[in-house]
């Protein structure tokens, strides 16, 4: 009877253990274009921001699993709208299904469609700001409807040294949608307008090594902080 008794006590012991250590474990999702794919300013794949934060939790072991398939250098708010709404698949995965099971999401969405439009054409440029956040809202408001630990939310910043007006309030809008859902906004105007420390290129908004690892170090400090 008391062998019995052990073993059900080393039994019940190690199912604790073992529920404890994987509920800790994180199932880690990046989404969005230049930023959350981590190319260099010519476009080529290099240790992105998502990669540091990846290694972060696995290095603690914290990762459940990673994900970064719907990331893609062009992609603008609208594509990722649209591969939601028709619940298209790419490499086999679904991002509706990918989005239920994260418990840490980041995005980066909105730089190419901001960048291209002043370099293009400025004329109501605060409309088709305040187009592009309502877009935004869309994708936010599917994410809020399954629980997440985290989501992170990347904001803009200028390279150039013009069109600040469009930049603080594009990034206050975002910022007030952040809210609205309890999720954190990350104002990288502060570390990286006009900063050429974090870009190899004057004519990219993609940052180099030192700029992915600076956002990837703003992120986990707030995950520390859950």
């Amino acid at each position: 009877m008391k062998k019995v008794i052990l073993i059900l006590i080393l039994f019940l012991s190690c199912y604790y253990i073992y529920n404890v250590t994987a509920d800790k474990k994180k199932y880690y999702l990046t989404i969005g274009d230049s930023l959350s794919k981590g190319v260099d300013s010519i476009g080529i794949m290099t240790y992105g921001y998502n990669d540091f934060v990846r290694d972060y939790l696995k290095n603690n072991n914290l990762l459940k699993k990673y994900n970064d398939t719907f990331t893609s250098s062009d992609y603008r708010i609208v594509d990722v709208i649209k591969i939601l709404e028709y619940n298209e698949r790419k490499n086999n995965e679904s991002l509706n299904y990918l989005i239920k099971k994260a418990d840490i999401i980041t995005i980066s969405l909105g730089m190419n469609d901001l960048y291209y439009r002043l370099n293009n054409n400025t004329q109501n440029i605060y409309t088709y700001s305040d187009n592009m956040v309502n877009n935004y809202s869309k994708l936010l408001e599917y994410i809020n409807a399954f629980h997440h630990q985290n989501v992170f939310i990347l904001g803009y910043y200028n390279i150039t040294e013009k069109n600040n007006d469009i930049f603080n309030y594009t990034n206050y809008k975002l910022k007030e949608l952040c809210k609205k859902y309890n999720y954190e906004f990350i104002n990288l105007s502060d570390y990286f307008n006009n900063n050429p420390k974090y870009f190899n290129s004057k004519e990219s908004f993609v940052p180099n090594f030192s700029g992915y690892e600076k956002i990837s170090q703003i992120i986990i400090e707030k995950i520390k902080n859950t």
